[in-house]
């Protein structure tokens, strides 16, 4: 079916309700023992946290009443706000660092993380560009000489692939915060949409090769990442256990500690020797003091949300919020799975927040105004005769239309 004027699905609200509700549980549970030893009655994570979700509501309601055709005219803008306050965070005196990281701004009382409104800005506008692009024509006159070469195949190209330059360029800065978690999610958001958005596969070849070199070139940059790599198959020695690997090993002792059902809530060792307890490492506290079952509900609630976008984008008339949609399916889904297997020692610790779950005002603002731009993006428009993802008269995707040529 075609969604109507008013549509709205009232289940990607009540699905983040669930979700935040029950990190705001975690991470007063997972940071009261320190907050404790500091004299505070309550976690200072857990204090902003509440006071910035019902900022999330608000930020959530108000970018839901936004048109999408006001969405994609101001893509643009917030990508290059979203560029300006991610070098800003890295220059005196916006710049603010914590645990040797310039992943901040700072004006005064407010400290803001640009790289978590990023993954959002980064799908608004890609899906601006996306949904208004014509297709690339499958068969080209070959070049008479050099000149026309470049004027009527390599220029357009390069012309085309200019979002994608700008996308990559907002990665490195990111990578040399340094944050390389938030980094990958971000390069992995943008193949996803651009292999929707019909990018042909010369092109996909093309940026994994230049991605593949950016890891290694990040990895040269600050070497403790590749010895973390080499370190990681070896996190149980006794040379390690207490050392690179601290983190990830304890992660997994707790996770084995609880067992099925966990050992209460307050009773788990974790939250008081990991350091990133309510963040990274929150999925820690959940496997130790709720057991398997409390994962198993936690992940099954972002997974219902996962699915809930990536159907509504099945259903949504035009490319831009088809790409919205399962933009952000994308970015939570890969967060989440990215953030579970470290905790389990599946991947060695790159820091990266569980979606909703973890502390962090940044992370949770721009989730939740995530969401409510996937509900204005449900509101139909007129449909152009070149849009490259048009539904069928069913409201899905046609399958010979899916995918332009980029």
């Amino acid at each position: 079916m075609t969604l109507g004027r008013k549509s709205s699905d009232p289940w990607l609200f009540v699905l983040g309700l669930l979700a935040t509700t029950f990190g705001l549980i975690v991470i007063f549970d997972a940071g009261f023992a320190r907050s404790i030893g500091q004299g505070q009655l309550a976690p200072h994570e857990f204090v902003m946290q509440v006071a910035l979700f019902p900022v999330g509501i608000l930020l959530y309601f108000f970018a839901s009443r936004i048109s999408p055709v006001n969405l994609k005219r101001l893509a643009r803008a917030l990508w290059i706000l979203t560029l300006v306050l991610l070098v800003l965070a890295m220059v005196p005196p916006f710049r603010s660092s914590m645990g040797g990281a310039y992943r901040w701004v700072k004006v005064g009382p407010l400290m803001i993380q640009p790289a978590e409104f990023a993954k959002l800005a980064v799908i608004l506008y890609l899906a601006a560009i996306l949904s208004d692009r014509k297709r690339w024509p499958q068969r080209i006159k070959p070049a008479r000489d050099l000149a026309d070469f470049l004027d009527r195949i390599a220029g357009p190209k390069l012309k085309r692939a200019g979002p994608a330059i700008l996308v990559l360029l907002a990665i490195g800065i990111i990578v040399r915060e340094p944050d390389l978690g938030t980094g990958a999610v971000l390069a992995v958001v943008m193949l996803a949409l651009l292999w929707q958005g019909g990018i042909t596969k010369a092109s996909m070849a093309g940026l994994l090769c230049i991605f593949l070199i950016g890891v290694g070139v990040a990895i040269k940059l600050e070497p403790y990442r590749w010895v973390r790599i080499i370190e990681h198959g070896r996190r149980w020695d006794a040379d390690n256990v207490d050392d690179i690997d601290f983190q990830t090993d304890q992660s997994e002792l707790a996770q084995a500690n609880g067992g099925l059902t966990g050992v209460g809530p307050g009773a788990g060792r974790a939250k008081h020797v990991l350091p990133a307890t309510t963040t990274d490492f929150i999925m820690a506290t959940v496997g130790e003091e709720f057991g398997l079952l409390g994962v198993t509900v936690v992940l099954a609630v972002i997974f219902v949300m996962c699915v809930r976008l990536y159907s509504l984008a099945l259903k949504v008339d035009g490319a831009f919020g088809t790409l919205v949609l399962s933009g952000m399916a994308t970015w939570i889904a890969v967060q989440t799975c990215t953030n579970v297997m470290m905790a389990n020692g599946l991947l060695p610790a790159i820091g990266i927040p569980l979606p909703f779950i973890s502390s962090g005002g940044s992370s949770l603002l721009a989730l939740w105004t995530g969401l409510g731009v996937c509900q204005a993006a449900l509101v139909p428009v007129k449909i152009k005769e070149e849009d490259p993802i048009a539904p069928n008269r069913n409201g899905g995707w046609d399958g010979r239309s899916r995918f332009s040529r980029a």
